[in-house]
């Protein structure tokens, strides 16, 4: 067992480590970047270093179930055990590599290169809106909840319609998707809330089958699942679910802290207006200073040793992305933003086999964002109420 005197307590309900993570996260990496915590009542390995994350990620020994087949006793038995048990981040070998090796082509650069002009045209639209506004705005409610669930829904085929009151329920998902403790009211709201996308997405199934090509991202998936051998229909919706996430939650969450960034770095704002051609570079910037999602977990695989310590097969540890995204011995001025930042290889799409599927159209959504920043976004009226969902 650990030590209590040794264990690092992350505690989120303290109000100066939310509003500064950074501090901590600065003193662990200089301190013991490889350290013990508690998550969940088991003992852990917290880790804040970029080459021990990036280390952990790549390594084809680390798991992120804790023996094959099992799943952590948190997420329950219900619908969110469910969606949780099937979801590509949270699965390994073999099913993770045939779930992803189908789930792929929605996310290929040609198929996101046809979603370009669409996808371009809601975020000007929505940045249209906003300019027409001559009142405080809050950014958050009324532009990065918005545009990445219209983005979501036509990703679907979802009634644009119903992209406020779907998605606004998807918070409810993340105590199960979390590696922090879990209230028995949380575990209940998470069964709710993926019963609930499970019938919606269940529904666009059933009306969509037979109706899309396989050059559709969720045509292709469509005939997999007819195929009967490479996809179940279970595998199929919560695959989909998982794309509403991805598509959402973490857009939603990166805009806001762009948004946020910008306005504290009114230099940078002013570069980036001047000089549209920065809006890829400003995009990974955001990314990397602000990671949208602070940790990630493994499993520790055989002979696995990090900074010198040794770590027994089968302990969780816990990666700290954003923690080594300002890792001083891997990105020069780590703490400064910096829209023209060149060498900015982040972490917030982690690393190795698991790397976010779903990474190129978040790029996409973002460089359109970004390139669009010229003398009215962001506006000073905006009002970024809430800089992040609940943390990761």
């Amino acid at each position: 067992m650990t030590n209590a005197a040794d264990v690092v307590r992350l505690d989120p309900s303290d109000p100066a480590f939310s509003a500064d993570r950074h501090t901590t996260y600065r003193r662990l990496r200089e301190t013991a970047p490889v350290a013990r915590t508690v998550v969940n009542g088991q003992d852990s390995w917290l880790l804040t270093g970029y080459a021990e994350v990036e280390k952990a990620l790549k390594s084809a020994a680390n798991v992120v179930q804790p023996r094959p087949g099992e799943f952590p006793a948190h997420i329950g038995a219900g619908p969110a055990a469910e969606f949780y048990r099937f979801s590509l981040p949270n699965v390994d070998a073999p099913a993770h590599t045939r779930l992803r090796k189908l789930a792929a082509p929605a996310f290929q650069p040609r198929s996101v290169k046809r979603m370009r002009a669409w996808v371009e045209e809601i975020i000007l639209g929505g940045l249209d809106e906003l300019a027409e506004r001559d009142d405080v705005v809050d950014f958050v409610r009324e532009y990065a909840m918005k545009i990445p669930a219209l983005i979501a829904c036509r990703l679907l085929h979802a009634p644009p319609q119903d992209a406020t009151t779907v998605l606004e329920r998807m918070p409810g998902l993340n105590a199960v998707l979390s590696q922090g403790d879990i209230t028995p009211e949380q575990l209940a709201e998470a069964d709710a809330t993926a019963q609930f996308y499970f019938d919606y997405i269940g529904d666009i199934v059933d009306t969509m089958r037979g109706k899309l090509d396989d050059d559709d991202p969720v045509g292709a998936l469509l005939l997999a699942e007819a195929d009967g051998e490479r996809l179940s229909r279970t595998e199929l919706v919560v695959t989909l679910v998982g794309f509403f996430v991805a598509s959402y939650h973490t857009t939603m969450v990166a805009m806001t802290n762009a948004v946020y960034a910008l306005a504290r770095h009114q230099d940078q704002f002013r570069r980036l207006a001047e000089d549209p051609s920065l809006a890829g570079a400003a995009w990974e910037e955001n990314l990397r200073f602000e990671a949208p999602v602070h940790f990630v977990w493994r499993y520790a695989g055989a002979g696995t040793e990090l900074s010198g310590t040794p770590i027994r097969e089968g302990e969780h540890l816990l990666l700290g992305l954003a923690a080594a995204n300002r890792d001083p011995a891997r990105f020069a001025r780590p703490d400064t933003f910096d829209v023209g930042r060149t060498d900015n290889r982040h972490l917030a799409f982690t690393a190795g086999g698991h790397f976010c599927l779903g990474a190129p159209l978040s790029r996409l959504e973002g460089r359109s964002c970004c390139a669009s920043c010229r003398g009215g976004c962001p506006r000073s009226s905006c009002v970024p109420t809430s800089r992040r969902a609940r943390p990761t």
